[in-house]
């Protein structure tokens, strides 16, 4: 084999050129399914081949692979670079057996003294072939394994989640870039700790079953962490641990998920406010119709008491004095009572108004009405422990949606509440400030409890945020609030002093004026109507039985219990009616059911017709207060309200939202 090398060395040297080019011409020949290495630009396959014949020349002559190597790194490199097919370069590499037989056909073996055979230096070809294709494999395995290392690297370090590796002991041994971002903590600091302190105190043991689980080779499992970062902030982590295959140390994947959970939490939220809404509309709407005829039938009876005051007066003497005395006791009996009533349903239009939590759209709100309105609503358990300061200036209404800012000043004003030291009621305080400044509204609640610190005013508006001192306050109500507030274009701000007290900062710019629907006309006072026939429609037969009593006089009045009796009736007469007022939702037909049935049997009746609703609005009733222009009357209704809407029924007019 030694002289078969030789003679290969000698010919590589007498026929060189000539080599060269029948090996280039062979790797350009080559079929392109064999290889996309023989689409290579010409200049890059010549450079190629005069690099492999030096390389194999060297070894020939003193055995050194050092070029060889030095081409073989190149050819790796060129092939990630180029992406042509990885036995490219070994098929190209085989033409040069192809070039040296040619050379030797040529040559007939002139100048042959050594005894070797041309079957020997092919022989000789197929080594370094051989050991140039095992260099080559091997060169390129390594170059895949870092390349894979490489990318297995940067997925690590890209990734938007935290990746540790613990021993069995649960120490970690690795962490990626996100670890450093998400926390604040150098990951070389944290090699060698236990995953464990990361955890806040109380999620520990959680974190610690992971560990254990994964050490016992267990099917991974899936937990939710609260764990500390550098700057005292609270994150919600999902920690999920696996056992890697064949190792003593498992892989742990750690997401944030801290603001998900918070919408999440929000949306529970909502939703509880939503279900109570909707209690609370239903409570009003049963409230509302037992007001409607009580309030009906204490006008009746003060009205009834005013005509027996002026009948009895003139002839007054002896015992008709007793008589006007009682008739006066009933007046004045009758007007506290109707002021009850209406108190009451500034109540249940109060508890209507804060539980609109998903309002659609925006209104033109009164901030002090709405920050009355939250004093009302948290009245019971703040009066009971502070005294109250108003500091009211003058301001321009704001286009906004006042349920949701009712919550905002509800959660403070609870807040205050529970932050109140024990200490006599009037040393507590609340003040409440409000003025206008460069077309921004500013609202200021301060009080005297026990302020926070520092760190706690950094972490107040977090969500989930609490301490041990301050557990009663609520999980998301700040960073809920500070959400509706920066939803309807404000900000929201807290200073406090530990001992001191606490001031919440709310700057309001409002919505655009141009999403308000137009302004309601103010309601003009009641105007004699000519005589009509009025349909009273509700499954309230006492509000029917008042309404017909308070208008019997001036009109005729019908009454139905239902929307099928409404429309026997209307068959009867032939749609004969004047003027209809029907309660928007009942069972078995609503008024909603109603207006399309007298649209298909009736149709001239339908802009005569007048809408009375107790505040339980279904999504189907919203949508047809604001498709139907007809009037609607708010339950409990006054009579002056009432003969006000039949007055313009009778005259052909329809103003929408009637009160």
């Amino acid at each position: 084999m030694a002289l078969a090398r030789r003679r290969l060395l000698e010919l590589c040297k007498r026929h060189k050129d000539e080599l060269i080019d029948d090996w280039i011409e062979n790797v350009l020949a080559l079929p392109p399914e064999r290889g996309r290495y023989t689409d290579r630009p010409v200049g890059e396959v010549t450079e190629n081949v005069r690099s492999w014949l030096a390389a194999f020349m060297r070894i020939l002559e003193d055995g050194s692979a050092e070029l060889l190597d030095q081409f073989i790194t190149h050819l790796v490199e060129q092939r990630y670079a180029t992406g042509y097919s990885i036995s490219g370069p070994l098929i190209a590499a085989s033409e040069f057996r192809t070039a040296v037989a040619g050379v030797l056909d040529t040559t007939h073996d002139e100048g042959v003294t050594d005894g070797s055979s041309s079957i020997d230096v092919l022989r000789a070809v197929d080594a370094l072939l051989l050991q140039f294709e095992h260099r080559f494999a091997e060169a390129y395995a390594q170059r895949s394994l870092f390349a894979s290392e490489e990318r297995y690297r940067e997925i690590v370090e890209l990734s938007s989640d935290v990746l540790a590796t613990i021993d069995q002991e649960g120490m970690l041994t690795r962490l990626n870039v996100r670890f450093e971002v998400l926390f604040g903590h150098s990951r070389q600091a944290w090699i060698g700790r236990p995953i464990t302190a990361l955890a806040v105190a109380a999620d520990v043991p959680v974190l610690r079953a992971l560990v254990m689980s994964a050490s016992r080779a267990e099917a991974p499992r899936e937990a939710t962490v609260r764990c500390a970062t550098r700057a005292g902030l609270t994150k919600v982590m999902t920690v999920r641990i696996t056992r890697l295959y064949g190792e003593d140390a498992s892989l742990a994947l750690m997401r944030d998920v801290t603001e998900e959970v918070a919408r999440r939490a929000q949306i529970l939220h909502s939703e509880k406010l939503a279900s109570i809404g909707q209690v609370a509309a239903s409570v009003a709407h049963e409230l509302n119709n037992p007001m409607a005829w009580v309030m009906a039938n204490l006008e009746q009876i003060r009205s009834g008491a005013h005509k027996l005051v002026s009948a009895a007066r003139p002839v007054a003497s002896g015992s008709y004095e007793d008589l006007l005395r009682a008739i006066d006791l009933i007046d004045r009996s009758c007007h506290e009572a109707l002021a009850g009533v209406e108190r009451m349903r500034d109540i249940v239009t109060d508890l209507n108004l804060f539980s609109s939590s998903s309002e659609r759209k925006p209104e033109r709100v009164d901030l002090v009405d709405v920050i009355e309105l939250a004093l009302r609503m948290t009245g019971p358990q703040l009066s009971q422990l502070c005294r109250i300061e108003r500091r009211y200036g003058e301001m321009p209404p704001l286009v906004g949606y006042p349920g949701k800012l009712s919550q905002v000043f509800v959660n403070l004003f609870i807040n205050a509440a529970q932050a109140m030291p024990n200490r006599p009621r009037d040393e507590n305080m609340v003040r409440v400030t409000t003025r206008f400044d460069d077309g921004v509204h500013h609202i200021e609640v301060e009080d005297n409890a026990r302020g926070m610190t520092p760190e706690v005013v950094e972490r107040i508006f977090d969500p989930f945020f609490t301490t041990k001192e301050e557990s009663a306050r609520p999980g998301i109500g700040l960073w809920v609030s500070r959400n509706i507030v920066e939803e309807q274009y404000g900000t929201m701000t807290v200073s406090s002093q530990p001992g001191i007290g606490t001031v919440f900062t709310i700057r309001l710019t409002g919505l655009n004026p141009a999403d308000l629907p137009a302004l309601r006309p103010p309601p003009e006072p009641p105007r004699s109507s000519s005589r009509g026939t009025i349909l009273f429609v509700d499954d309230e037969p006492m509000l029917l039985n008042a309404f017909a009593r308070a208008f019997e006089e001036r009109h005729e009045v019908l009454v139905a219990k239902s929307g099928h009796e409404a429309l026997d009736l209307l068959r009867d007469r032939g749609g004969q009616i004047d003027a209809i007022v029907c309660d928007l939702l009942m069972p078995q037909m609503s008024g909603m059911a109603l207006y399309d049935e007298i649209g298909e049997r009736f149709p001239q009746l339908q802009p005569k017709m007048a809408f009375m609703s107790g505040g339980a609005f279904t999504p189907t009733a919203r949508e047809f207060v604001e498709r139907v222009d007809n009037a609607k009357i708010a339950k409990p209704i006054s009579l002056d309200d009432l003969e006000r809407v039949i007055a313009d029924l009778l005259s052909g007019g329809q103003k929408r939202g009637a009160r």
